[in-house]
Protein backbone atom coordinates (compact mmCIF):
# COMPACT_ATOMS: atom_id res chain seq x y z
CA UNK A 1 0.00 0.00 0.00
CA UNK A 2 1.39 3.73 -0.86
CA UNK A 3 0.16 6.33 1.12
CA UNK A 4 1.54 10.14 0.38
CA UNK A 5 1.92 11.93 3.86
CA UNK A 6 -0.52 15.06 4.96
CA UNK A 7 0.25 17.65 6.93
CA UNK A 8 0.25 16.84 10.35
CA UNK A 9 1.06 13.31 10.20
CA UNK A 10 3.06 11.86 12.62
CA UNK A 11 2.34 8.04 12.68
CA UNK A 12 1.02 5.71 9.63
CA UNK A 13 -0.24 2.22 11.94
CA UNK A 14 0.14 -0.68 9.64
CA UNK A 15 -0.99 -4.27 11.08
CA UNK A 16 -0.73 -2.51 14.76
CA UNK A 17 2.69 -1.51 13.78
CA UNK A 18 3.96 1.99 12.97
CA UNK A 19 6.30 4.36 10.80
CA UNK A 20 8.08 6.22 12.74
CA UNK A 21 7.42 9.46 10.34
CA UNK A 22 9.35 12.38 12.02
CA UNK A 23 7.63 14.94 13.30
CA UNK A 24 9.73 18.23 12.53
CA UNK A 25 9.24 17.02 8.51
CA UNK A 26 5.54 16.55 9.16
CA UNK A 27 5.48 20.26 10.29
CA UNK A 28 7.81 21.58 7.59
CA UNK A 29 5.64 20.09 5.23
CA UNK A 30 2.57 22.04 6.75
CA UNK A 31 5.05 25.43 6.34
CA UNK A 32 6.53 25.07 3.32
CA UNK A 33 3.97 23.16 1.35
CA UNK A 34 5.87 20.53 0.83
CA UNK A 35 4.93 16.87 0.04
CA UNK A 36 6.65 14.35 2.64
CA UNK A 37 7.77 10.92 1.01
CA UNK A 38 5.18 8.41 -0.27
CA UNK A 39 5.54 5.54 2.07
CA UNK A 40 5.74 2.00 1.49
CA UNK A 41 4.28 -0.35 3.99
CA UNK A 42 3.39 -4.26 3.46
CA UNK A 43 -0.40 -4.89 2.61
CA UNK A 44 -2.63 -4.06 5.45
CA UNK A 45 -6.03 -2.64 6.50
CA UNK A 46 -7.22 1.20 6.02
CA UNK A 47 -3.84 3.24 7.60
CA UNK A 48 -5.18 5.15 11.23
CA UNK A 49 -3.31 8.31 11.80
CA UNK A 50 -2.27 10.68 14.54
CA UNK A 51 -1.51 14.21 14.23
CA UNK A 52 1.66 15.52 15.25
CA UNK A 53 2.35 16.70 18.74
CA UNK A 54 4.40 19.82 19.53
CA UNK A 55 7.90 18.85 20.18
CA UNK A 56 9.25 19.62 23.55
CA UNK A 57 12.94 19.79 24.55
CA UNK A 58 13.31 20.28 28.76
CA UNK A 59 16.47 22.68 29.59
CA UNK A 60 19.45 21.19 30.44
CA UNK A 61 20.23 20.20 33.85
CA UNK A 62 16.83 18.97 34.55
CA UNK A 63 13.94 17.13 32.92
CA UNK A 64 10.95 18.95 34.45
CA UNK A 65 8.28 16.39 34.46
CA UNK A 66 9.47 14.39 31.74
CA UNK A 67 11.09 10.64 32.47
CA UNK A 68 15.26 10.24 32.04
CA UNK A 69 14.22 6.34 30.21
CA UNK A 70 12.85 6.64 26.75
CA UNK A 71 10.17 3.91 27.30
CA UNK A 72 12.43 2.03 29.70
CA UNK A 73 16.35 1.70 29.05
CA UNK A 74 18.56 3.91 30.29
CA UNK A 75 20.40 7.39 29.67
CA UNK A 76 23.84 7.69 28.44
CA UNK A 77 26.52 9.31 27.38
CA UNK A 78 28.05 10.05 24.32
CA UNK A 79 31.09 8.00 24.25
CA UNK A 80 28.54 5.00 24.55
CA UNK A 81 27.94 5.45 20.83
CA UNK A 82 30.36 8.04 20.03
CA UNK A 83 28.89 7.41 16.45
CA UNK A 84 25.27 8.33 17.20
CA UNK A 85 23.93 11.46 14.88
CA UNK A 86 20.70 13.43 14.85
CA UNK A 87 19.18 14.61 11.60
CA UNK A 88 17.81 17.42 11.62
CA UNK A 89 15.23 19.57 9.41
CA UNK A 90 16.55 22.80 9.34
CA UNK A 91 20.46 24.02 8.79
CA UNK A 92 21.23 24.66 12.60
CA UNK A 93 20.44 21.43 13.67
CA UNK A 94 17.81 22.32 16.07
CA UNK A 95 15.03 21.05 14.70
CA UNK A 96 15.74 16.70 15.49
CA UNK A 97 13.17 14.54 13.84
CA UNK A 98 15.56 11.47 13.45
CA UNK A 99 18.71 9.33 14.54
CA UNK A 100 21.59 7.98 12.72
CA UNK A 101 24.54 7.11 12.61
CA UNK A 102 28.24 8.21 11.65
CA UNK A 103 29.72 5.26 8.94
CA UNK A 104 32.87 7.41 7.88
CA UNK A 105 34.31 11.24 7.65
CA UNK A 106 31.62 12.40 5.17
CA UNK A 107 29.32 9.52 5.37
CA UNK A 108 25.71 9.23 7.54
CA UNK A 109 23.39 6.43 7.68
CA UNK A 110 19.43 6.56 8.62
CA UNK A 111 16.26 5.67 7.64
CA UNK A 112 14.88 6.46 4.02
CA UNK A 113 11.13 7.44 5.62
CA UNK A 114 13.01 10.54 7.05
CA UNK A 115 14.11 11.14 3.48
CA UNK A 116 12.81 14.72 2.46
CA UNK A 117 13.91 18.36 1.19
CA UNK A 118 13.66 19.67 4.38
CA UNK A 119 16.37 17.48 5.65
CA UNK A 120 19.44 19.71 5.68
CA UNK A 121 22.03 19.40 8.49
CA UNK A 122 23.18 16.40 10.82
CA UNK A 123 24.56 17.08 14.50
CA UNK A 124 27.09 14.76 15.60
CA UNK A 125 29.86 14.15 18.75
CA UNK A 126 27.10 15.02 21.13
CA UNK A 127 24.76 13.07 23.63
CA UNK A 128 22.25 15.93 24.66
CA UNK A 129 19.50 16.98 22.00
CA UNK A 130 19.45 19.96 19.74
CA UNK A 131 23.06 21.00 20.86
CA UNK A 132 27.00 20.76 21.75
CA UNK A 133 28.94 18.67 19.40
CA UNK A 134 29.25 19.82 15.64
CA UNK A 135 26.90 20.32 12.73
CA UNK A 136 27.51 19.41 9.21
CA UNK A 137 25.12 20.08 6.14
CA UNK A 138 23.59 17.72 4.05
CA UNK A 139 25.26 17.41 0.59
CA UNK A 140 23.32 14.98 -0.92
CA UNK A 141 21.21 12.15 -0.14
CA UNK A 142 21.13 8.86 -1.20
CA UNK A 143 17.38 6.47 -0.69
CA UNK A 144 18.49 2.91 -1.08
CA UNK A 145 16.70 1.18 -4.11
CA UNK A 146 14.74 -1.62 -1.74
CA UNK A 147 14.60 -1.42 1.86
CA UNK A 148 14.08 2.08 4.71
CA UNK A 149 17.83 3.02 4.50
CA UNK A 150 19.31 6.83 3.51
CA UNK A 151 22.70 7.57 3.04
CA UNK A 152 24.10 11.32 3.66
CA UNK A 153 26.71 12.65 2.22
CA UNK A 154 28.06 15.79 4.68
CA UNK A 155 29.55 19.16 3.23
CA UNK A 156 32.66 18.88 5.24
CA UNK A 157 34.09 16.07 6.52
CA UNK A 158 33.70 15.20 10.67
CA UNK A 159 36.82 13.37 12.12
CA UNK A 160 34.85 11.42 15.14
CA UNK A 161 34.05 7.52 15.97
CA UNK A 162 32.33 5.80 12.90
CA UNK A 163 30.96 2.62 13.68
CA UNK A 164 31.56 -0.72 11.54
CA UNK A 165 28.98 -2.12 9.37
CA UNK A 166 28.16 -5.66 10.00
CA UNK A 167 28.68 -8.15 7.22
CA UNK A 168 26.75 -11.05 8.63
CA UNK A 169 22.95 -11.21 9.38
CA UNK A 170 22.67 -11.73 13.42
CA UNK A 171 21.83 -14.60 15.26
CA UNK A 172 18.17 -15.27 16.81
CA UNK A 173 18.79 -14.58 20.27
CA UNK A 174 21.80 -12.55 19.92
CA UNK A 175 21.47 -9.69 22.86
CA UNK A 176 21.35 -6.12 20.85
CA UNK A 177 21.46 -2.41 21.82
CA UNK A 178 19.50 0.55 20.38
CA UNK A 179 19.99 4.26 20.62
CA UNK A 180 18.44 7.64 20.08
CA UNK A 181 16.85 10.52 21.61
CA UNK A 182 12.65 9.52 20.72
CA UNK A 183 10.01 10.32 22.74
CA UNK A 184 10.03 8.56 26.31
CA UNK A 185 5.61 7.92 26.02
CA UNK A 186 3.76 7.06 23.52
CA UNK A 187 2.25 10.02 21.56
CA UNK A 188 4.05 12.17 24.32
CA UNK A 189 5.88 14.53 21.44
CA UNK A 190 8.53 15.12 24.26
CA UNK A 191 11.92 14.11 23.08
CA UNK A 192 14.82 13.58 25.35
CA UNK A 193 17.16 16.05 26.03
CA UNK A 194 19.55 12.89 26.71
CA UNK A 195 20.72 10.58 25.00
CA UNK A 196 19.43 6.96 25.80
CA UNK A 197 20.03 3.18 25.03
CA UNK A 198 18.17 0.15 25.56
CA UNK A 199 18.88 -3.46 25.50
CA UNK A 200 16.93 -5.78 22.53
CA UNK A 201 17.33 -9.16 21.25
CA UNK A 202 17.06 -10.39 17.94
CA UNK A 203 14.71 -12.45 16.90
CA UNK A 204 14.32 -12.95 13.36
CA UNK A 205 14.48 -11.68 9.34
CA UNK A 206 11.73 -9.91 9.14
CA UNK A 207 10.27 -7.22 6.62
CA UNK A 208 10.66 -3.15 6.88
CA UNK A 209 8.48 -0.49 5.64
CA UNK A 210 9.91 -0.29 2.52
CA UNK A 211 9.84 -3.94 2.01
CA UNK A 212 13.09 -4.58 2.13
CA UNK A 213 14.61 -7.15 4.82
CA UNK A 214 14.64 -6.19 8.20
CA UNK A 215 16.20 -7.02 11.63
CA UNK A 216 13.31 -7.88 14.10
CA UNK A 217 13.76 -7.58 17.65
CA UNK A 218 12.24 -7.73 20.60
CA UNK A 219 12.30 -5.09 23.43
CA UNK A 220 14.07 -5.98 26.54
CA UNK A 221 14.83 -3.18 28.81
CA UNK A 222 13.20 -0.77 26.41
CA UNK A 223 11.18 0.44 23.51
CA UNK A 224 12.07 2.09 20.30
CA UNK A 225 9.09 4.99 19.77
CA UNK A 226 8.75 8.17 17.21
CA UNK A 227 12.06 10.32 17.09
CA UNK A 228 14.21 7.28 16.84
CA UNK A 229 13.86 6.41 13.39
CA UNK A 230 17.18 5.93 11.76
CA UNK A 231 18.79 5.19 14.73
CA UNK A 232 21.55 2.15 15.27
CA UNK A 233 20.62 -1.58 16.02
CA UNK A 234 24.60 -2.68 17.82
CA UNK A 235 25.07 -6.34 17.50
CA UNK A 236 28.55 -7.21 18.70
CA UNK A 237 30.10 -3.55 18.55
CA UNK A 238 28.82 -3.40 14.86
CA UNK A 239 25.78 -1.90 12.91
CA UNK A 240 22.94 -4.41 11.99
CA UNK A 241 20.12 -2.21 11.61
CA UNK A 242 18.27 1.01 11.26
CA UNK A 243 15.09 1.63 12.85
CA UNK A 244 12.04 1.39 10.32
CA UNK A 245 8.97 0.87 12.65
CA UNK A 246 7.73 -0.62 16.11
CA UNK A 247 5.08 -1.84 17.72
CA UNK A 248 2.87 0.86 19.35
CA UNK A 249 2.78 1.21 22.90
CA UNK A 250 0.19 1.44 25.42
CA UNK A 251 -0.28 4.31 27.46
CA UNK A 252 1.41 4.76 30.22
CA UNK A 253 4.57 2.62 29.36
CA UNK A 254 4.34 -0.85 30.18
CA UNK A 255 5.97 -2.16 32.90
CA UNK A 256 7.28 -5.08 30.84
CA UNK A 257 8.32 -4.80 27.10
CA UNK A 258 9.05 -8.20 26.48
CA UNK A 259 5.70 -8.61 24.01
CA UNK A 260 6.65 -5.53 21.68
CA UNK A 261 9.01 -5.50 18.87
CA UNK A 262 10.78 -3.60 16.30
CA UNK A 263 11.90 -3.88 12.71
CA UNK A 264 15.36 -2.53 11.65
CA UNK A 265 16.28 -2.38 7.76
CA UNK A 266 19.43 -4.70 7.34
CA UNK A 267 22.96 -3.11 6.79
CA UNK A 268 23.91 -6.55 5.58
CA UNK A 269 21.64 -7.08 3.20
CA UNK A 270 22.00 -3.75 2.04
CA UNK A 271 25.67 -3.78 2.23
CA UNK A 272 26.55 -3.85 -1.29
CA UNK A 273 24.49 -0.88 -2.16
CA UNK A 274 26.18 0.76 1.19
CA UNK A 275 29.58 0.62 -0.20
CA UNK A 276 29.16 1.62 -3.79
CA UNK A 277 27.69 4.33 -3.18
CA UNK A 278 29.88 5.56 0.04
CA UNK A 279 32.77 2.99 -0.95
CA UNK A 280 32.54 1.96 3.43
CA UNK A 281 32.50 -1.76 3.53
CA UNK A 282 31.94 -4.38 5.89
CA UNK A 283 33.99 -5.43 8.84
Amino acid sequence: MHVRSQAGLSHLTLRSRTLKIPKILAMATASAGLLAPVLCGPPAQAAAVRQVPAKEVPAPGGDGTLSRDIAGGSTTTVSAAPFAVQVSFDSAGANVGCAGSQIAASWVITAKHCNSTSLRSVRLGTGYLGTGGAVRSVAARYPAPAGDVLLLKLSTPYYGSYVGLSSSFPTTGTPARVYGWGDQSEGSGAMSYYLKAADVSVVWQGVDNYGGPSVRTRSESGHTLSGDSGGPLIVNGKLAGVLSSSDILPAPNPSNYTGYYNDHASVVRNLAWITSVSGVRGS
